[in-house]
């Protein structure tokens, strides 16, 4: 396993070395030409695994969302992101809605911990649920020029209407073309 990581990362070193972004034709030249991603997203709103596509509106600003699943539920998202541009690496805020959701499951231990001890207490699963979550996030993307986008953020999710809330993060990998 760390040896996999290792063998990723020098990779990732060695591809960002290999095709540099210069500063004058730079990030934002980029994201203009290449305007839409598409790719997945690990935990964060997408709860445990999600499909996602991804917009550049303008340099700064973007528009997502996508569909995923908490294994025994499944989730939706819509986000925006405003990124703060760097060369390779660019900070970014985003605020989003996210949504919840099952007819019902058989299932007595429904994760992650935060829909269980913070958002579900004391429902019967079996009944079904109903979330909306709404957040801001802070997170940071690497844009490879190729198109290869990978981001990390965390996110402080707030139930609707009650406002129960807790943090969670989220990875996800995007190919913007």
């Amino acid at each position: 396993m760390k040896c996999r990581f290792r063998v990723g990362l020098i990779s990732l070193i060695f591809m960002s070395l290999a095709f540099p972004v210069h500063a004058e034709s730079g990030l934002e030249e980029l994201k203009m030409k290449k305007r839409v991603g598409l790719g997945v997203a690990a935990a964060g709103p997408f709860s445990v695994l999600g499909v996602e596509l991804d917009i550049n509106v303008t340099e700064e600003l973007s528009i997502g969302g996508g569909l995923g699943t908490g294994l025994d539920y499944s989730t939706f998202v819509i986000k925006g992101r405003y990124f703060l541009l760097g060369e390779r690496f660019s900070p970014y805020l985003a605020a989003g809605l996210a949504r919840w959701w099952t007819d019902g499951t058989s299932e007595t231990n429904v994760g992650p911990s935060l829909l269980k001890n913070k958002f579900l207490s004391g429902n019967n699963y079996q009944e079904g649920f109903n979330i909306w979550l709404l957040y801001p996030a802070l997170g940071i993307q690497y844009l490879h020029p190729t198109g290869v986008a990978i981001y990390a953020e965390i996110q402080a999710l707030f139930k609707l209407p009650t406002l129960a809330n807790g943090t969670y993060a989220g990875l996800g990998a995007l190919l913007y073309f």
